[in-house]
């Protein structure tokens, strides 16, 4: 009778290893629908398998909270997805490397809920080994305007990313409540000659110095550097007196005659002028050349918050609010998170990336 006992045991080790392996099948197929959810643009039905694949409670459920953390995020439950990052960090036995991710994760969740003073406070710790939540934390002190800190963490990024620096520099220079920081726009220029936000910010910079000259001439290389970025210039074509700004918008025209950008700048200047009439023809053709909807975009928007006109101006307003809204303009898409934007701007407010339109 020796060999009962042996063979209970065997019998037992076999059960136990046909249900381990019954249940990883289980989460397997499990996860894989919710994948296959996730492919197909069904949220509800992905978390509900994913969070079948996580109740399992494999070794590999920590990939599946992830994965439906991730999912709840991007469809928007964030307190949901705070809720099961706090609640994995709690879990006894996580794994150190994993705890890191699932940090970075939890300052993601508070990032994309608005919480940046937590969100910071999770970044932190981790930003100096973990390039990824480095990034994280200077684009939360960007949102929240301590754009100092934000360049010297990303100073310590590597490889450096001299664009990004200008952008962040040119941010600094505009930060302030007073006149922009000249300085900080020269070390914007410095760190990146090619970019429009900080010739733009030196313009900026330059106008409010009084330098009208150099302030047009700045303007103007940024209009040349990135055609794309053209409708941005506005605030520092504003601060130029009218007719050394009109002067440098047309300097960039003669060599871009078609740009509907450059033809809706010189004709917002002309308004400024008092040039109605010129205007209004200069606005018709920026619309008629207007191929990506852009200017259709912001002249919408420019519509939508305009005062309302005196009697005089009552017919022609009402003609360009006629031929802005019966043209066909998508919003812009971030080329990151894919949120749509009736305006360019120079990061995306949604996931906060620079340079996020196409």
């Amino acid at each position: 009778m020796h060999w009962l006992p042996i063979a209970l045991s065997l019998a037992v080790l076999a059960a136990v290893l046909a249900a381990r392996l019954r249940r990883r099948r289980e989460e397997a197929r499990a996860y894989l629908k919710g994948v296959r959810s996730m492919i197909s643009d069904d949220p509800d039905s992905a978390i509900e398998a994913l969070s079948d694949a996580a109740r399992l409670g494999s070794p590999e459920a920590v990939e599946t909270y992830l994965a439906l953390g991730e999912l709840f995020r991007r469809t928007g439950d964030v307190p949901r997805a705070i809720r099961l990052h706090r609640n994995m960090l709690h879990r006894p036995g996580l794994d150190p490397s994993r705890r890191v991710q699932v940090e970075r994760e939890l300052a993601d969740d508070y990032r994309r809920a608005g919480m940046l003073s937590e969100a910071a406070g999770t970044y932190r710790p981790l930003a100096e080994g973990d390039p990824a939540a480095a990034a994280g934390l200077r684009d939360v002190l960007v949102a929240g305007g301590s754009y100092e800190e934000a360049i010297e963490v990303q100073r310590r990024l590597c490889p450096p990313d001299r664009r990004l620096l200008a952008h962040l520099l040119a941010g600094l220079s505009r930060a302030g409540a007073g006149a922009p920081d000249r300085e900080a726009a020269r070390r914007a220029v410095e760190a990146d000659g090619t970019s429009a936000d900080a010739l733009l910010a030196r313009s900026e910079a330059e106008a409010a110095a009084g330098e009208a000259g150099a302030a047009a001439a700045s303007a103007a290389e940024a209009l040349r550097a990135e055609a794309e970025s053209a409708l941005l210039a506005w605030p520092a074509l504003s601060a130029i007196p009218a007719d050394r700004a009109l002067a440098a918008v047309e300097e960039v025209l003669r060599g871009s005659p078609e740009d509907a950008r450059l033809l809706f700048l010189r004709a917002r200047l002309l308004f400024r002028q008092g040039e109605t009439a010129r205007a209004l023809a200069e606005v018709r053709q920026a619309l008629e050349r207007d191929e990506d909807g852009e200017v259709t975009l912001l002249l919408r928007e420019l519509l939508r918050k305009a005062e309302a006109p005196a009697p005089s101006e009552l017919a022609a307003r009402h003609d360009l609010m006629v031929a802005a809204f019966v043209r066909q303009a998508r919003p812009l898409r971030c080329q990151h998170c894919g949120a749509g934007s009736a305006v360019r701007a120079w990061r995306c407010p949604r996931c906060g990336r620079f340079d996020a339109y196409p």
